[in-house]
């Protein structure tokens, strides 16, 4: 899940910037253009995606009202801090809750054989921190030292075909992607298996507001994949679109 944050120490709201744990977006550049024509659309904002969460931090302390776009691990690590209230979230086909897996390739032989997961590499399109984190989750029941070599790659869907490719070993991936293989990719899908438990996260976008409230970004947001430069921002974040947020969403 991603949030939006405010602050209000100024009268209106003119930039967005986006910080994302949630996946290895390959072109910034792209998504900030996409981003751009729809903000063109309902008014006069600007879109500003970062990459390095110690620019991401150091950009907040010098502004005084804006919205934030971030995933929802980060945001409860600095809600705190900020004293943040989630207004949107995002949701594929109306669901803001995703299931995360950890897959491997079975291969002959490997019946009744002992996992070894500090051999092999763990791909991930989510950021190496975050990875480890939801590692240590899913692996709560086996001896793991906290020390995975991480491969990341653009998409969760990567990273499962990056096992059927012999680049990694396992595979951190979301149960909608793990889906979506079995569409493109059925010999691989069929080899794949889930090791250790899952773990249930908000969906990628959230919004966070203090007390003021920008109600023409808010409605903006809510129809956005009604608006066809809407529709390519969004699909670069593999959602649906957005709506309110609501107090019983799962957290990370």
């Amino acid at each position: 899940m991603i949030y939006f944050i405010s602050f209000t120490h100024a009268d209106t709201c003119k930039q967005i910037l986006f910080y994302n744990t949630d996946t290895n977006i390959n072109n910034y550049k792209y998504l900030k253009i996409e981003f751009d024509k729809f903000f063109e659309k309902i008014g006069n904002y600007s879109f500003q995606p970062i990459i390095d969460k110690n620019i991401f931090e150091n950009q907040l302390k010098e502004k005084k009202y804006c919205m934030l776009i971030t995933s929802s691990w980060y945001f409860n690590n600095i809600k705190d801090k900020l004293t943040l209230c989630p207004v949107l979230t995002a949701h594929r086909k109306g669901i803001e809750i995703q299931k995360i897996i950890l897959l491997k390739k079975t291969t002959p032989g490997d019946e009744g054989k002992k996992l070894d997961l500090h051999k092999g590499k763990f791909a991930s399109s989510m950021s190496k921190e975050y990875t480890k984190e939801l590692l240590n989750k899913i692996l709560i029941d086996y001896k793991c030292n906290n020390n995975y070599n991480v491969l990341c790659v653009p998409k969760a869907i990567d990273a499962l075909l990056s096992v059927g490719l012999g680049m990694s070993r396992y595979a951190l991936s979301t149960y909608h992607s793990f889906n979506i293989l079995s569409k493109i990719n059925p010999p691989l899908f069929n080899k794949l298996t889930c090791i250790g438990r899952n773990v249930d996260s908000p969906l990628m976008i959230c919004t966070f507001f203090c007390q003021q409230k920008d109600q023409q970004l808010l409605n903006a947001f809510v129809n956005i994949d009604k608006i066809p430069e809407g529709i390519n921002a969004i699909k670069m974040l593999g959602i649906d679109g957005f709506k309110y947020y609501r107090r019983n969403t799962v957290s990370p």
